[in-house]
């Protein structure tokens, strides 16, 4: 596209844009693809566009409308591409396209039977014309999407027909195309509607295996997680099988193998996110369970969960101990409970109130017998990485995090690999600092934020803990100069704003003077020596989660760029309780020697003593991700 644009080439320009939108809505990541729709919608009713592109436009824009719900347009962009194809190429695989998306809409309104009449006619068109590659490649997808409708019908018999229809046109065409995932995939969902125990088992290695070769092909992280969230329902109903079959092992393996792939790879990598993801060698493998457990720090224990449409999945991990849980709760009831849980916290709700919720979900997530000497690793799932564990009330009426110093992990795997990455940097004792406060950001451009003196107070008393640390306040503080910096030294602290995008967190920002620092700008770096990066800010830790990879947010950015250790927030914080809460943090750690997680703790239980800071909102927001440090 840029080498068209870069010739003025009208034709290609068209073509190009055309192409990526559909590349980037077969991912489901759907913001790129709305801004390259947008461009098609822009060129329409130019001079020179020809049939065949405004054809092909109406045909991604119908396919993206989809994907955003909007189910009403998207029938009448089919209907105006039908009409073309009518007029243009009767006789055409335009024809065939037209109807696909006439029936995707049809399905997506649940009038199964136009669908499946559409479909039927549409099967007949290809089977009037010539035998060609094209043609064949049309049957094959036609037959596709009469088993996807029937399946979706419940009619699975019939379904698994027209998949191995499907399947046996693919085999006489040379390349592999994503449409044999999609067959291989809802044959597997057909087994497990028809309860088909030993056919679910090989279609799923089939799957899996299918899944591990289209993982490589996708080169950028965001593609990742789009794609393959959008796909965890086969993890889901593999997770969910082997818990029927009572295999919790193999149960947890699958939990492993879907969860935080991508930045898996990063972690594993000494390359940069943007060298990672522009090389297409073997992607990252999860560890096994033996080398989860044989490789576990001793002072962790791991509680890992799997949030499953029906049922909540909980397993017990240490080097010692593997134990699996069960309760029976909807994801959606789930989502519910903690929303309301979160949305009370953050509102400052009633204590009765929340003690109450708290010791709700306590009862539901907590096990009870855990191992009172050793910290608490929680990997989290879907609706469950918007909580705050520590506020949970046990049945004697203390939070968890009078118990245990806890911290987070987005899979155990990540887990490992962050502590072992925390070991090998223990032996520098002597930590140098960058320490940023308040910068002084564009006001103009950001007019409802406040000038965060605390922060600057906060950010030049922790710099006394420290020899020789790098100190940028207010004016000082420009992305240039924490560019220059924050690789070449062990402790970052950065007391400042953070603008969350949730709706694209590559776009989030830390505030410098003179400029901002989006997430997506640090992809070229790689932290090397840096044991712990501190987040002194808004939402650091959150701003949304992905079914895949987790919790997404520039505190996952930081654990790919090397950073094994990373504290952040998971609401808007107050400025004045933040600075105690930091300043009490560095010291337990350089003045007491305390670990990252313990620090945290003390400091936190510092704030809950006190009258005025004892509400969870104010104590809570902070939590440790990444891996176990002994520093």
């Amino acid at each position: 596209l840029r080498a068209a644009e870069a010739g003025n080439n009208a034709f290609e320009v068209q073509h190009l844009q055309h192409a990526i939108t559909v590349h980037y809505s077969k991912l489901s990541e759907l913001e790129p693809a709305l801004f390259y729709a947008n461009k098609l919608l822009v060129d329409e009713g130019l001079y020179y566009q020809s049939r065949t592109q405004c054809f092909r436009d109406k045909g991604a824009l119908a396919d993206l409308s989809l994907k955003l719900g909007f189910v009403s347009t998207s029938l009448s962009l089919s209907n105006e591409a039908l009409s073309l194809a009518q007029e243009n190429w009767p006789d055409g695989v335009q024809l065939n396209d037209a109807l696909r998306h006439i029936v995707r809409a049809a399905a997506e309104s649940k009038d199964f039977s136009s669908a499946l009449k559409y479909a039927n006619d549409s099967l007949q068109i290809a089977f009037g014309r010539k035998d060609s590659a094209e043609n064949t490649s049309t049957k094959a997808e036609i037959y596709r999407l009469l088993a996807d409708l029937k399946r979706q019908s419940k009619n699975c018999v019939e379904a698994l027909t027209d998949y191995d229809q499907a399947l046996e046109l693919y085999r006489s065409l040379p390349e592999l195309t994503v449409s044999s995932y999609q067959i291989h995939k809802g044959k597997l969902l057909c087994f497990q509607q028809l309860n088909s125990h030993d056919e679910f088992a090989s279609e799923l290695k089939t799957v899996r295996e299918l899944s591990e070769e289209y993982r490589r092909t996708i080169r950028e992280d965001s593609s990742r997680q789009s794609f393959f969230a959008n796909e965890q329902d086969v993890f889901d109903a593999a997770t969910e099988n082997a818990i029927r079959e009572h295999d919790s092992r193999s149960a947890f393996t699958l939990v492993e193998e879907s969860q935080a792939r991508s930045l898996l790879e990063f972690v594993e990598s000494t390359e940069s996110i943007t060298e990672v993801a522009n090389d297409f060698a073997a992607v990252a493998r999860p560890l096994s369970l033996p080398d989860i457990q044989a490789r576990l720090p001793e002072a962790v224990q791991l509680v890992q969960y799997a949030v499953l449409p029906d049922r909540l999945a909980i397993w017990i991990v240490s080097r010692t101990r593997f134990d699996f849980i069960e309760k029976q709760i909807t994801a959606a009831e789930l989502e519910r409970k903690i929303d309301a849980y979160q949305a009370a916290i953050v509102g400052k709700g009633p204590p009765a109130d929340l003690r109450q919720a708290g010791e709700e979900l306590y009862r539901l997530l907590i096990p009870s017998d855990l191992a009172s000497g050793k910290q608490l690793c929680l990997v989290p799932d879907q609706s469950l990485h918007q909580l705050s564990f520590a506020t949970l009330v046990s049945p004697a009426g203390k939070y968890l995090l009078e118990d245990y110093s806890l911290f987070y992990a987005p899979s155990a795997s990540v887990l490992v690999l962050a502590s072992e990455n925390a070991r090998s940097k223990e032996q520098v004792t002597t930590e140098s600092l960058l320490s940023i406060g308040n910068p002084d950001f564009d006001r103009e451009e950001n007019p409802n934020l406040a000038d965060l003196r605390d922060a600057e107070a906060e950010a030049k008393v922790i710099a006394r803990d420290y020899r020789n640390p790098v100190g940028l306040f207010g004016g000082e503080a420009t992305r240039e100069k924490f560019l220059a910096n924050f690789a070449n030294v062990e402790v970052v602290h950065f007391a400042g704003h953070f603008v969350a995008n949730r709706q694209s967190p590559g776009n989030s920002k830390l505030l410098f003077a003179g400029g901002d620092l989006r997430s997506s700008e640090l992809s070229a770096y790689k932290l090397p020596k840096a044991k712990l990066v501190v987040l002194s800010a808004c939402e650091t830790g959150f701003e949304r989660y992905n079914k895949s990879e987790g919790a997404i947010g520039i505190a996952r950015t930081l654990l790919a760029l090397g950073a094994p250790v990373i504290v952040a927030s998971q609401w808007k914080v107050d400025s004045e309780p933040t600075k105690d809460l930091m300043i009490a943090f560095h010291r337990n750690r350089k003045q007491s020697g305390m670990t990252s997680a313990e620090s945290l703790r003390r400091a936190q239980l510092e704030l809950l003593s006190r009258p005025e800071t004892n509400a969870p909102f104010y104590w809570a927001a902070f939590s440790l991700f990444g891996g176990y440090a002994n520093y």
